[in-house]
Formats: C-alpha cells, structure tokens, sequence
C-alpha cells in the first residue's frame, strides 16, 4: 500500500506530511516492498509498526516565542 492510502485508511492520526519525512529522514522506516508506477508500496503491519515507535516531541517544544 502506498503512503496516502495507508495515511487514509489505517494511519488517519498521522499526516503524509510526517510520513513522507519520516520516509527521507528516519533510518528506521520500513522498506518499500514493491512499486506501482511512481508510487512505493509498504506493507501496512509495517508502516503501523513504525508509527507505534516513532518518537514524540516532548509537551511545550513546539512554542515558538
């Protein structure tokens, strides 16, 4: 499956924003298993494994002042 439909069909807490970062950015994130055109396809047990695991951003870190 690929990320926006594994954003609107089982990861709807988590915007493709964050998941398309966290695809760039996290070491950790899965593998793509396979292609359809353009678009990488995960396996969603997966991408549900990884989002259960990524890290939070501590409570009061995103003021800006």
């Amino acid at each position: 499956m690929g990320l926006r439909g594994a954003h609107e069909h089982h990861l709807p807490d988590i915007t493709i924003a964050a998941l398309r970062y966290a695809r760039a950015n996290d070491r950790t994130f899965p593998k793509p298993v396979g292609k359809r055109g353009a678009e990488l396809l995960y396996r969603v047990d997966d991408l549900k494994k990884c989002a259960r695991n990524r890290p939070r951003a501590a409570s009061g870190t995103t003021d800006l002042d």
